[in-house]
């Protein structure tokens, strides 16, 4: 699969794709414009030939109507005569041959800029074509070109020995459109010229925003590249605050993620080692001792019981490390409305009752008449740790007080000891990571994954884990948690609210 997606990812980098993409839109965008410009001016030349051939045909028509030669005022004898006084005033342009016949000869109008009426005169076939046709319009294309004419007659009645006989005069104006047309083409040529030249200038340019856009993604990977499993420390360097340095920031952030997830890890597996390896090595040596023949029955029974509880030692640190690996689950904490008061009563209960803990004495310091949107199961699973944290730094004899309490803001629980205490650089520190306390006595005293515990299970609240504590002053452990941080956003927060102002109105 893998080296199927392979042969079908594109092997041109993303820079040349980038500039090709531009150069194709652009080069077609600019074909574009210069075909529509040609066409345009090839309509310009076809309609600046029809006007100017209408135009000639109008103004015969209207001298022909008159009748009267401009330099005597007086009648034209023939249509010949007509036809040449005509077109000696007329003066055409390039390419426009303006040309008569009347009683059998054949008069052209001399052009200044070409001889294009010469021209016509010369070619008899396509002048007879011309005037033969029955069309009074139409366009030929000819050896020289496209040739538009238009063409009117002009009668007259003779005032000769024959009576009832008429003069014809037909003027011819035709368009060779070659010429124009060729300047059309040549336009359109520089234009084309122009465009090949913009084109190029937008590719460069291209290229070079391509590199500049495509440096920082270069960089991402370049910086994701040099990333291992044993060094996870590189970041990617934020520039300005375009896209690009969002997706960087984005990167770092998602890198720090995993950079965090990859020291917990190793913290985990750290943690698993440290407190497993101690117990696996005390009950080696115990599991030892009892195979021993010469072993007394109660020396035996006691290694036996000291080899169960390094069992449930071990027992217990795996239930912790499971308790750990699943706190960063979205369902880790599963919040109900509970009665605070309960669970901080429960728990002394159980507490009270536990064999393991028959030597000390538990008391309620204090207790919440509040409700909370809590998970009760790992509230106690929190609780116990610190219980168990409070057994194994008192004597026999000694009280563990318990408590809860509730504000405005947040609900709070702990578990209170007069031990020795301890310095307050330290209780803090406690709370930092879940690394086992540098000394094996403290391991063994569980300063180490039961507090992890603890801070796992307020996070998972969205609350702290704190602990007070001062030599010679004993400590306080405990975590808080905000009251409807994990209250449900419709109706069961309504029921918590009423619940809550009646619990308070009760207090007050």
């Amino acid at each position: 699969m893998t080296k199927h997606a392979e042969r079908q990812g594109s092997t041109v980098s993303a820079r040349l794709r980038i500039v090709g993409w531009i150069v194709l839109t652009t080069a077609l965008a600019l074909l574009a414009v210069t075909v529509t410009m040609r066409s345009i001016m090839s309509g310009q030349v076809a309609d600046a030939a029809n006007v100017g051939i209408t135009q000639e045909i109008e103004e015969f028509r209207t001298f022909a109507a008159e009748g009267l030669d401009p330099q005597t005022a007086r009648p034209f004898a023939s249509m010949d005569e007509l036809l040449e006084r005509y077109l000696a005033r007329q003066q055409p342009m390039a390419g426009e041959a303006i040309v008569g016949q009347a009683n059998g000869q054949v008069f052209s109008a001399h052009g200044v800029l070409d001889q294009t009426g010469a021209m016509l005169v010369a070619d008899t076939q396509l002048l007879t074509q011309i005037l033969d046709d029955s069309r009074t319009s139409a366009v030929y294309e000819t050896g020289y070109g496209t040739v538009r004419w238009a063409k009117t007659v002009a009668e007259e009645a003779a005032a000769s020995e024959q009576p009832g006989s008429t003069q014809r005069a037909q003027l011819v104006v035709a368009q060779f459109t070659a010429g124009a047309q060729e300047e059309a083409n040549r336009q359109a040529v520089l234009l084309f010229g122009v465009a090949a030249g913009g084109l190029a200038l937008t590719a460069g340019i291209a290229w070079l925003v391509a590199g500049q856009i495509m440096r920082p993604i270069r960089t991402v990977r370049e910086t994701t590249a040099s990333i291992t499993a044993q060094d996870l420390s590189a970041r990617i360097p934020v520039a300005g605050r375009d896209d690009l340095a969002q997706l960087a920031q984005t990167i770092n952030a998602m890198l720090d993620r995993v950079e965090a997830s990859h020291l917990a890890q190793r913290h985990f597996i750290a943690e698993a080692r440290e407190h497993l390896n101690e117990p696996q090595r005390r009950l080696a040596a115990t599991l030892h001792e009892l195979v021993r023949e010469d072993l007394p029955a109660a020396q035996r029974a006691n290694i036996a019981c000291g080899a169960q509880e390094l069992i449930a030692q071990m027992g217990q640190t795996l239930a912790d490390l499971d308790v750990l690996a699943h706190s960063g689950n979205p369902d880790f904490a599963r919040p109900r409305l509970v009665a605070v008061g309960e669970v901080t009563a429960d728990i002394a209960a159980e507490a009270a009752q536990s064999d393991t803990y028959l030597q000390r004495h538990f008391r309620i310091e204090q207790s919440a008449r509040a409700d909370a949107w809590l998970d009760p199961e790992r509230i106690t699973d929190a609780l116990r740790q610190l219980i168990q944290n409070a057994v194994a730094h008192t004597d026999h004899g000694d009280t563990i007080r318990l408590g809860s309490s509730v504000d405005e803001q947040s609900i709070s629980f702990w578990v209170a000891n007069d031990g020795p205490g301890m310095a307050s650089e330290k209780a803090r520190a406690l709370l930092e990571t879940y690394r086992s306390a540098g000394t094996g006595g403290e391991r063994e005293h569980g300063m180490g994954l039961g507090l992890a515990v603890v801070k796992a299970v307020a996070q998972a609240h969205r609350g702290t884990a704190w602990v007070e504590s001062g030599q010679g002053a004993g400590a306080r452990f405990g975590l808080s948690i905000p009251r409807t941080a994990l209250a449900p956003e419709a109706g069961a927060e309504d029921e918590f609210a009423e619940r809550m102002a009646s619990t308070l109105g009760a207090e007050s």
